[in-house]
């Protein structure tokens, strides 16, 4: 009875919290969800179908301020082809081949040398569920026919990053036409010339509370990202790496902030472990609304971008 009274007013509270405003939202979230959470809610909702990200290319080519995934501050790095296709099977196998959504980004995934073969292995893997190229678009124009009769052959669309850059637009859409691929704007056609955007501040103390913290995160369980065989809830614990590399900071990340996919899991436990907090959660900062708006532009690769 205790547990079927915890999925239903579980379900009830997140059915309430999608149609209230963000502060009331925050209030209700943090009240019923960490303070009294006695029937022990999931801190976010449990998903379906798994929805994950996968970087083709830790760098990128635009070098965008305070970039989330910390692409303009990494070395050059390109995914391993034999690992991707290995990891790929494995979360086939587990999630029987059907996904949400599976976005192949970066980074700019455009510089992966062997893109096609990688589209390839996504589809063949999941043969069910949207597949989407995340790109910063720079490179579309001059990709190869081959390029985007792969995109129509496995059925997989084009996103773009809505930057206030210069992309021929005119041409991609040609060619998106021509060969019968979903192509649009990451955030929107309306949003096609956004130029501000939100950072979530790091603490570099790491004295957070891991669990509040991933209630209010909006990229924990939606930004789910495949790295190295594991999975994590969110994109900043893989890649923060890059971060501390290049400062020379000692956020800790260990085995407890992801899902080794080659381990015993299901896929319905790994659906439940991703509505759940990882320690690194305690080096951001969103109970206090920290999240702040910021013009976008080229980084100086200056600490405080990110603090």
């Amino acid at each position: 009875m205790k547990e079927f009274l915890r999925k239903f007013l579980s379900w009830r509270a997140y059915d309430v919290l999608r149609n209230i405003s963000r502060p009331f939202r925050n209030f209700f979230a943090y009240i019923f969800l960490y303070k009294f959470n006695f029937l022990h809610f999931p801190l976010k909702k449990k998903r379906k179908l798994i929805r994950f990200e996968i970087h083709l290319a830790e760098h990128c080519n635009l070098n965008c301020k305070s970039c989330n995934n910390f692409s303009c501050i990494a070395k050059p790095e390109l995914v391993d082809v034999e690992e991707f296709k290995r990891d790929f099977a494995r979360m086939g196998e587990i999630f029987s081949h059907e996904c949400e959504q599976i976005y192949l980004l970066g980074g700019e995934p455009l510089l992966h040398p062997e893109i096609i073969t990688l589209m390839k292995t996504a589809r063949e893997n999941f043969t069910q569920g949207n597949i989407y190229v995340f790109t910063n678009g720079i490179l579309l124009p001059s990709k190869s026919d081959d390029f985007w009769k792969a995109c129509h052959d496995y059925n997989i669309g084009v996103l773009v990053s809505a930057y206030p850059i210069k992309i021929d637009v005119d041409t991609i859409r040609a060619k998106a036409e021509k060969f019968g691929v979903k192509f649009n704007w990451a955030w929107g056609q309306d949003e096609k010339d956004r130029d501000t955007f939100m950072i979530d501040p790091i603490n570099l103390k790491g004295d957070g509370n891991s669990t509040v913290n991933f209630i209010f995160c909006p990229r924990a369980n939606n930004c789910i990202n495949l790295h190295h065989g594991r999975l994590y809830p969110c994109s900043f614990a893989p890649f923060v790496h890059h971060f501390s590399e290049r400062f020379g900071k000692n956020i800790a990340i260990t085995d407890a902030d992801s899902i080794d996919i080659y381990g015993n899991e299901t896929a319905d436990s790994i659906l439940q472990k991703l509505t759940e907090a990882i320690p690194a959660c305690r080096y951001c900062n969103m109970k206090n609304s920290a999240r702040r708006k910021f013009k976008w532009g080229i980084t100086e690769k200056n600490i405080n971008e990110w603090l």
